[in-house]
């Protein structure tokens, strides 16, 4: 008895590939460099910059008073530090017939994308400010050079590094930022080499929570000697700026009120999706879907942030 068979001799155009509408999950990174400073937006109709300001310490006196009179007046003094706005963005044109005749949800899929470069772009904003902060530890014997380009093999994060940017913290009396921490931004390489301290797996081993919680089991950097690490593959590197042509780590350590992030009140980081017309379109022949956001970054204390410029087992030149 014939048969129509679907394949070779038969019904070739019939047989189709598969084609899963469920899209890969793209692979991005975590967004935290504006997770750990101040919050001070500007309102509607208050111009595009902020200025900050801060009563500094004033200097004790130890001296004992002479009965009868009184001492010298003692005058405070402000500081202040100024943010001012800048605005990013991108966005694309959409087709009438892509979007009305595409298998995939495209505008749905432009959009979900442009948020996650717009999470992206506006934690890099953050992050290459606070990279640059004037308080820097270079590891191992590099500190002797006083460069980012005395840093090369071997000069990995440490427990030693870590114990010295510590105590500049608190030496510079910073408060920590929340639970008693202060908070650490390390890129998951370094989290590879810190994993590879044998006095930091003695910690996790003896002192810290034992079972599915334990950094040693999990893979998790937990809490060490008053630090609490945040990995994202977002942290700077700066490419081949070391010895040889190593890349440099910049392993950011924060205390409280080490900056500051603003925004507009009028004008909230958000995407936007026009659909077109007028005279540059007058069929109406795409969509244009974006984002935009105003941003800017300040450091608010020097001495609250620093800076630990490291090389990797992972790296060039490690």
């Amino acid at each position: 008895m014939a048969m129509e068979l679907i394949g070779a001799g038969g019904l070739t155009v019939e047989l189709k590939q598969y084609y899963d509408r469920i899209l890969l999950e793209r692979a991005i990174p975590n967004f935290v460099h504006r997770n750990y400073g101040q919050k001070r937006n500007i309102p509607k109709g208050q111009g595009k910059s902020i200025e900050i300001r801060k009563m500094t310490r004033i200097t004790i006196n130890t001296t004992a008073l002479t009965e009868g009179s009184p001492p010298t007046e003692t005058v405070a003094t402000f500081t202040n530090v100024q943010a001012t706005i800048s605005q990013y963005g991108m966005y694309s044109k959409i087709t009438d017939l892509a979007l009305l005749q595409s298998y995939d949800p495209v505008m749905e899929e432009y959009a979900e994308n442009y948020g996650e470069v717009m999470g992206d772009v506006l934690d890099q904003v953050v992050r290459d400010v606070i990279a640059g902060g004037t308080t820097i530890q270079y590891a191992s014997t590099a500190v002797t050079l006083g460069a980012a380009t005395g840093v090369g093999s071997g000069m990995h994060l440490d427990s030693a590094e870590l114990r010295e940017a510590v105590n500049t913290l608190k030496r510079n009396n910073i408060k920590q930022v929340a639970d008693n921490k202060y908070i650490s931004i390390i890129h998951p390489d370094v989290t590879r080499d810190l994993f590879a301290d044998p006095n930091i797996v003695d910690a996790f081993l003896h002192a810290a929570d034992k079972g599915e919680r334990n950094p040693l089991l999990s893979g998790v950097l937990g809490d060490y000697m008053g630090i609490r690490f945040v990995e994202t593959s977002n942290a700077k590197i700066q490419s081949s700026a070391g010895l040889s042509g190593a890349d440099v780590y910049n392993c950011l350590l924060i205390g409280r009120d080490a900056y500051a992030t603003t925004e507009l009140d009028a004008q909230q980081a958000r995407l936007y999706v026009q659909k077109s017309g007028g005279v540059t379109d007058p069929l109406e022949q795409y969509q244009t879907v974006g984002w935009k956001a105003a941003l800017a970054a300040v450091i608010l204390d020097q001495n609250a942030i620093v800076n630990i410029k490291v090389n990797s087992t992972r790296s060039l030149s490690a």
